[in-house]
């Protein structure tokens, strides 16, 4: 179904066995396509400028890339020098993929892969307690909306670190950082120098771009999981009362969607009681509010209105990425 504007939507999802397309038809969301079954999916993106070109890392074979919107899929050629992928971020001509141990690549032109070496030896003394084996991990890549060349990175666990030139240099971030757990990170699109992150037992904000952060932590879950802005700039966070570890009840992760009309200021309640942790947030491409993806494979569209469900019974999600 194609919207007033005529733009079709779509939404692809990454879980812990393989990939699935959703397409809006007749107002709601239905699957369309999967693939990559056998492979566990740490994370999914799209290019800005080809949608059709899509992205998928996996846990342990690397990075699958698809030119015709999920029909086909093929492993990259030449892969990523590291095969434990954790993170992607498409932007026009490129992608960055973040890796386990904690490394960054950026795909070349001409084909093949160049180290950005600056984000592994800026966390080369990071360390990831649940396994202290695999090292630190770059968790997330995000760019700033108003300014694609200001790059920010999280690492897990390892502090975030900022490049204001595509990569070229970095620094630390997170001088007064107090939780190094980095998951998530918003750069605001309607607060210019606004950042949000989302932390192991924290939620913090940065009025000047990463520079000075103050905790913004729910108290009542601050295990910070997921952030997303929507079109209107309200900004949601979705958080757990605590880590993976304790969800082993009946209450599971007993996850919560918060929503704030002020960039952190003030959180108001917009989903409770959630067993599934949300594992992913994003924007939704055809009106106000979220989509979010969780542990126990419900795929939520929140806004003012509330939450509902749009899909079911899928594998443990762990990454959104919606296209036109």
């Amino acid at each position: 179904m194609k919207s007033p504007s005529g733009k079709r939507f779509a939404l692809h999802v990454a879980t812990l066995s393989g990939w699935h397309r959703f397409e809006q038809q007749d107002g709601e969301w239905r699957q369309t396509g999967r693939a990559l079954t056998y492979w566990s999916l740490t994370c999914v993106t799209v290019d800005p400028e080809q949608p059709r070109i899509v992205y998928a890392g996996t846990e342990h074979s690397g990075l699958f890339i698809s030119h015709d919107g999920g029909a086909h899929w093929a492993r990259a050629n030449p892969n990523v020098p590291r095969l434990m992928v954790f993170s992607l971020l498409a932007q026009p001509g490129r992608v960055l993929v973040g890796t386990v141990p904690a490394a960054m690549y950026r795909s070349e032109p001409g084909g093949g892969w160049r180290e950005i070496e600056g984000v592994r030896l800026a966390s080369q003394n990071a360390t990831f307690p649940p396994s202290p084996e695999l090292q630190s991990r770059t968790r997330f890549i995000t760019a700033d909306p108003n300014d694609p060349a200001r790059l920010y990175v999280g690492i897990e666990v390892g502090g975030m670190l900022l490049s204001a030139d595509g990569g070229k240099s970095w620094t630390a971030a997170d001088s007064t950082l107090t939780d190094l757990d980095v998951h998530e990170i918003l750069a605001c699109e309607k607060s210019p120098g606004t950042v949000l992150a989302a932390c192991g037992d924290k939620v913090f904000r940065s009025f000047d771009a990463g520079g000075r952060w103050e905790e913004i932590t729910p108290s009542s879950h601050p295990y910070g999981m997921a952030l997303a802005e929507d079109r209107n700039g309200v900004v949601y966070l979705a958080s757990a009362r605590g880590r993976p570890n304790t969800w082993l009840g009946e209450e599971r992760a007993g996850a919560a969607i918060f929503r704030s009309r002020d960039f952190g200021a003030r959180w108001e309640p917009a989903v409770q009681n959630l067993k599934g942790g949300v594992m992913s947030m994003c924007r939704k491409p055809d009106g106000p509010g979220v989509l979010a993806g969780t542990s126990e494979g419900e795929i939520l569209g929140v806004d003012e209105s509330g939450a509902r469900v749009l899909a079911s019974g899928l594998p443990c999600i762990t990454s959104l990425a919606p296209a036109v």
